[in-house]
């Protein structure tokens, strides 16, 4: 599955925006980036290592770590990368992370419940452009604005290279006025 690209924006205090960025921080990677553990923590009975079917029917899916990050997080597993995360990270109020195919709303809406006095603005694209986008705004684990347009649609094209910062040619893609909407080049499908 493509990796989904998400991006955090936090709008409050200058003290409560840095609490949070610290409060989230991989501790390895430091500022701009995110551990979902600190978050919502994996507890120690979990096993973490790979997994295959005896050890699935052994423990239960809800004991083995794919199964309860997707629980618990939304994603099969803790953000990809923290170091890039970090190194792209220009100190301000927003940071950018990869997840594995899937976005983590429950988790950044959570995350609004513990930083009750700050707007989190959450943005996600899947890298399958169109197929996994979407915006929402949390305070205090209420979603007052949430956005996800209908995959495939010349909206959720739009949308999701807005927020991965491409053109649609980057994608293999064009604008065909015809149809009104974007087209893989070589191809007769929709985006």
């Amino acid at each position: 599955m493509p990796a989904v690209r998400n991006i955090l924006n936090i709008q409050g205090s200058k003290a409560q925006t840095a609490a949070l960025l610290d409060f989230i921080a991989d501790r390895r990677a430091g500022r701009g980036s995110i551990d979902f553990s600190r978050i919502t923590p994996m507890p120690p009975w979990i096993y973490r290592q790979p997994t295959d079917l005896s050890l699935l029917e052994r423990y239960g899916e809800e004991n083995c770590a794919r199964g309860w990050c997707l629980t618990h997080w939304g994603t099969p597993q803790n953000a990809l990368h923290p170091e890039k995360s970090a190194r792209e990270y220009d100190g301000g109020t927003t940071i950018r992370f990869d997840t594995e195919d899937q976005e983590v709303r429950e988790l950044i809406c959570k995350l609004s419940l513990i930083f009750k006095d700050l707007y989190l603005d959450y943005l996600w694209a899947s890298k399958d452009v169109g197929s996994n986008v979407g915006a929402a705004q949390y305070r205090d684990r209420e979603a007052i604005i949430e956005y996800i347009p209908t995959p495939g649609t010349r909206a959720a094209v739009e949308k999701a290279l807005d927020i991965l910062g491409g053109r649609a040619a980057d994608y293999g893609l064009a604008f065909d006025p015809a149809a009104g909407n974007y087209v893989y080049k070589g191809g007769n499908g929709h985006a």
